[in-house]
C-alpha cells in the first residue's frame, strides 16, 4: 500500500471562475507493470505438543502432585497409583528370579562335572529365563503407575484427584507444550500456491508482529471447500488461544494505474469511469472519459487498467460536480 501512495501524485488544478468552489482534485497517474495487494487471514494458536495423560494400568489414585497453571519439566512424575499390589508382585517376580538364578549356576556347575543332562540343564535355564521376564514385566507394571510429563509444558487440565479408582486409558491430566506454538491457518489454494515452505511469514498479534514458519498444509479440504489448512510454526512460545492475522503481500502481473476509488463511477457491462483533464491550444480545460476495467480495491484506493496512459491527470474529487454542473466541456 505505501508504495503506491507514493506514486499518486495529489494536487489542485485551479479552474475559477468555472468551478463553483475554485478547485478540482486531481491526480497524475503512474502506468507500472505489476501491482501489490495486502491479505489477512486468520487463525488459531495451537500448541505444538498437546497430551491427555492417562494410567496405563488400573488401580487407586494415591496422589496427583500438580494442579492447573503448573509448569512441568519433561520426565516429572505428576501422579501416581497406590503401588502397593504391584510392587507386591514385582518382589514375588524378584525373589522366583533369584531362586532360578542359583539353581542355574548349580546346573551349569553340575553339568561341567557330568552329574545332569543337557536336558536338565536346559530346564534349568528356561526357569531362569522365565523369571527374568516376570521381573521386568511387574518392573515395567510399577512404572507404569505412575504419570511422567512427555514434554516441558503447563498443566491444562486436572479432571481427578487422590482417591479416585481409575481404569486404563481414562484422562488424568491435559498438558500443552511450553517451548512452541504453531498457527492453524485456512488459506485459499491459489493463496498457498504463491507461499514457500520453510519460508518465514509475518502473523499479528495483540497488536504486535511476530514471525512463523511455513511448514505444511492439507492437501485437501474435509468441508469442500477451496481453501486448505496451513500449519504455521512459532520460534518463540505465544499463549494458545490467541486469535492471530496472517499478513500477506503479494504482487500481481498486470499493467495498470493506482486511483483514489472515489475517482471511478459506474460503467456499463461491468466495467468502469474515470475522467481525465486537458486543456486545448485555447489553456482551456476539458474533461474526457475513459473506460477502464477494475481490478483491485484496497483501502480507498483501486488499481484499474484501459485506455489511460502515464501523466494522464484524472479527477479524483468532484467527478460528480464536474459532470452534474458542466464545468468543463466533456469530449
Amino acid at each position: 500500500m505505501n508504495k503506491f501512495l507514493l506514486i499518486l501524485g495529489l494536487f489542485l488544478i485551479m479552474i475559477s471562475p468555472l468551478s463553483a468552489n475554485g478547485s478540482l482534485e486531481i491526480t497524475t497517474l503512474e502506468i507500472q507493470k505489476t501491482y501489490n495487494i495486502s491479505q489477512r487471514f486468520p487463525g488459531k494458536i495451537l500448541p505444538l505438543n498437546y497430551s491427555k495423560l492417562a494410567f496405563e494400568v488400573a488401580g487407586k489414585i494415591d496422589e496427583v502432585k500438580v494442579d492447573i497453571g503448573d509448569a512441568v519439566q519433561k520426565g516429572d512424575i505428576l501422579a501416581f497409583l497406590d503401588p502397593s499390589e504391584m510392587q507386591a508382585s514385582l518382589n514375588q517376580a524378584v525373589a522366583r528370579y533369584d531362586l532360578a538364578d542359583q539353581a542355574l549356576k548349580r546346573f551349569t556347575d553340575l553339568k561341567k562335572k557330568g552329574f545332569i543332562s543337557n536336558q536338565e540343564l536346559d530346564r534349568a535355564s528356561s526357569d531362569f529365563l522365565i523369571a527374568k521376564a516376570q521381573v521386568d514385566f511387574y518392573s515395567v507394571k510399577l512404572e507404569q503407575t505412575k504419570i511422567r510429563a512427555p514434554f516441558n509444558g503447563f498443566i491444562q487440565n486436572r479432571f481427578f484427584d487422590s482417591g479416585t479408582v481409575t481404569s486404563p486409558g481414562i484422562a488424568i491430566l491435559e498438558v500443552i507444550d511450553s517451548t512452541s506454538v504453531e498457527a492453524h491457518v485456512s488459506v485459499p489454494s491459489d493463496v498457498i500456491d504463491g507461499l514457500i515452505i520453510g519460508q518465514e511469514y509475518n502473523f499479528v498479534i495483540n497488536d504486535k508482529i511476530h514471525s512463523a514458519q511455513f511448514k505444511r498444509f492439507t492437501q485437501m479440504s474435509s468441508q469442500g471447500s477451496d481453501n486448505r489448512l496451513c500449519i504455521f510454526e512459532f520460534s518463540t512460545f505465544i499463549n494458545p488461544g490467541s486469535i492471530s492475522f496472517l499478513q500477506l503481500t503479494q504482487t500481481k502481473e498486470k499493467t495498470g494505474a493506482w486511483v483514489p476509488l472515489k475517482s471511478l463511477s459506474q460503467g456499463t457491462q461491468g466495467l468502469w469511469n474515470v475522467y481525465t483533464v486537458s486543456t486545448d491550444q485555447k489553456n482551456q480545460y476539458q474533461v474526457s472519459k475513459e473506460i477502464v476495467e477494475l481490478i483491485h480495491v484496497e483501502g480507498n484506493n483501486a488499481y484499474i487498467s484501459g485506455t489511460v496512459n502515464t501523466g494522464d491527470m484524472v479527477v479524483s474529487g468532484g467527478a460528480e460536480q464536474v459532470i452534474d454542473s458542466e464545468i468543463l466541456r466533456v469530449n
